[in-house]
């Protein structure tokens, strides 16, 4: 007689392996979407990029519609940078009241339970955000070739300095 135990162990095993491939591929995956996506300084250009190209403007519309995209932009970064700000602080208070209820042998291990997930959301880039109390962001590589903005959104040319 067949034994069906063997059968349902090489499934599970068939099941646990699939899952573990997958979890490493999804995080492999994440990073590489996290690192793609715009800095808040590209938003309002890269947004009015889409709208040119979206809405076939005209360059006067063009220029009637980029402070207001900026100014709205910068302002969704003021607004992001704050909500991280908050969280982090609501995140704090938690742990703060969470360890003042813990005994001194778990209080340890909390402290270095949330010890390892700051320095793993260090490791991914989510300690960091862009004009929060912490500072900008550090600079990711841009992609090569031409400009994806609209003239007038790149970065400002330098001005010679005068002595």
């Amino acid at each position: 007689m067949n034994k069906p135990w063997k059968l349902i162990l090489l499934l599970i095993g068939i099941f646990i392996a699939g899952s573990v491939t997958g979890a490493f591929v999804m995080l492999r995956i994440g990073r590489a979407a996290a690192a793609k996506r715009p800095l808040p300084e590209q938003w309002a250009p890269l947004h009015l990029k889409r709208l040119v190209d979206r809405l076939d403007l005209q360059p006067e519309q063009v220029d009637q519609l980029r402070p207001i995209v900026r100014r709205n932009m910068e302002q969704l970064n003021r607004l992001r940078a704050f909500s991280m700000a908050e969280t982090r602080s609501g995140v704090e208070q938690m742990e703060r009241e969470i360890a003042d209820k813990l005994r001194p042998e778990q209080r340890a291990k909390f402290e270095q339970m949330n010890k390892e997930m700051r320095e793993r959301a260090k490791r991914l880039g989510h300690d960091r955000p862009p004009g929060g109390p912490n500072g900008p962001r550090p600079e990711r590589p841009r992609p090569s070739g031409g400009s994806p903005l609209p003239p007038g959104d790149g970065p400002a040319p330098e001005k010679p300095a005068h002595n």
